[in-house]
């Protein structure tokens, strides 16, 4: 989406984005609970408006907000696993290459992966929140350039000739022999068992939205997708260019971004559907699919995917462009919270507050212990409205 004073005479592009919770484990009891008492009438989900070029990052804190959440704990990005194994062919000589293009190379440097992780202590959560997915959007960290990542590929190859490959075969009564692959000729499934703390599926944030979900029911051809990336990237010395970043005393911090920006590559959309996960312990996972694109040219009228007019939602539309900022138009099931053991979790607690026989006095402390902390962390029980959703 172009950004310009004047935007009713630019392009104008929304996505407009279904996210629903996975509850495919649970139990058909837990499936009764969220219909009786957390508002659900067939999942817990929401749909969304947002600027095409919003990135990955950026909707990170629209998600928390939606669903309820205090980004309170560490989240990543993933594609479905078919389409990934199909990107990468499991290659991690494959992977490897796209590291910086698509995927983030593993790291614990937080401090850089959470940049903009600003909050203070007695700010209003819901305010802080909104300036994080209001645009323009921009990534002001540096792990993420593609060079940074080439960085790590290089020391990794360089330190790990060969690798020691430990499979698990669950319950096996005898495991696997652990046996040697050189890393250039190995998998992305031996990689990850033999280095324990690596995990090559997660995305890059710093990418716009509309550059890497398609519409549903689109097709990719993933080798075309491998042979694109490997020609723009051996149009670049890689190596030259990290000599070069190694060596050269930048004059500011903009030169520096400016220098490893020149090596990021234009990408193309590689799915239909992106997962979102949240809270690594309590498991919380949202499935992302982009549902139709809405187009304006000018001065024009909406129009969707299909070529045809907009008019319910042009309202909408126009409040996305005008603040430049996401607009929930349907949401079904109330706000989660954070800490609670999860789906499951969840469900427990709506049944201590909302069956707890209040006749017994061990249940009725029980069922006041849980409604306090629910108060502590900020929930309500309440549906909140699409207006005051975002």
């Amino acid at each position: 989406m172009q950004v310009k004073d004047d935007r009713s005479k630019c392009k104008a592009q929304v996505l407009k984005l279904h996210l629903e919770l996975d509850l495919k484990c649970i139990s058909e009891e837990e499936v009764q609970i969220l219909k009786k008492y957390g508002s659900m009438k067939k999942s817990i989900s929401r749909d969304i408006l947002v600027p095409a070029d919003i990135t990955l990052h950026a909707l990170n804190y629209a998600i928390l907000r939606m669903f309820g959440w205090q980004n309170g704990h560490l989240h990543n990005y993933s594609l479905p696993e078919k389409v990934f194994k199909e990107l990468t062919e499991n290659s991690f000589q494959t992977w490897a290459g796209m590291a910086g293009v698509y995927f983030r190379f593993p790291t614990e440097n937080y401090e850089d992966i959470y940049w903009d992780d600003d909050y203070r202590e007695g700010q209003s959560i819901r305010s802080w929140m909104k300036k994080k997915y209001t645009g323009p959007y921009r990534y002001k960290g540096y792990g993420e350039h593609y060079l940074m990542n080439q960085m790590e590929v290089q020391d990794m190859f360089a330190g790990w000739q060969e690798i020691t490959v430990r499979e698990f075969a669950f319950g096996a009564k005898k495991q696997p022999e652990p046996y040697q692959v050189r890393l250039s000729d190995a998998t992305i499934d031996q990689v990850t068992d033999a280095f324990a703390d690596i995990f090559c599926e997660e995305l890059i944030e710093r990418l716009p939205l509309a550059e890497i979900l398609l519409p549903k029911k689109k097709e990719v051809d993933y080798a075309q997708v491998r042979d694109n990336v490997s020609n723009q990237l051996s149009k670049t010395d890689i190596e030259s260019a990290i000599s070069e970043y190694m060596h050269t005393r930048f004059k500011s911090e903009k030169q520096k971004k400016e220098f490893l920006m020149k090596y990021d590559i234009p990408v193309s959309p590689i799915t239909e559907q992106l997962i979102y996960s949240y809270d690594f312990g309590d498991g919380w996972k949202v499935f992302i699919n982009c549902e139709n694109v809405y187009t304006r040219n000018g001065d024009s009228d909406w129009k969707d995917s299909k070529g045809e007019n907009v008019d319910v939602l042009e309202g909408d539309l126009e409040k996305v462009i005008a603040k430049y900022s996401p607009v929930c138009i349907e949401k079904d099931g109330i706000e989660l919270v954070d800490d609670v053991g999860g789906i499951y979790g969840f469900c427990r607690m709506l049944q201590t507050i909302y069956e707890t026989d209040t006749g017994i006095e061990e249940d009725r402390e029980e069922r006041e212990s849980m409604l306090g902390w629910a108060d502590m962390m900020g929930w309500t029980g309440r549906k909140i409205g699409l207006k005051q959703t975002l």
